[in-house]
């Protein structure tokens, strides 16, 4: 339960990336740049920046 709650945000941002790429694969060209934007340009920072933020100040 700790790793689902330390990584909450890693998982959402692959959940959007894969949603995404499901999504383009069927033809939307809306929501599917939208949850790629979204997935790899502010959850994966996100995420990346909380962890390494944690891991410095220790």
């Amino acid at each position: 339960m700790a790793l689902l709650r330390r990584f909450w945000l890693l998982w959402a941002a692959l959940g959007a990336i894969a949603v995404g790429f499901t999504l383009l694969a069927a033809g939307s060209l809306s929501a599917a740049p939208l949850l790629l934007v979204g997935g790899y340009c502010v959850l994966l920072p996100l995420f990346l920046w909380r962890s390494f933020r944690r891991s410095v100040s220790r």
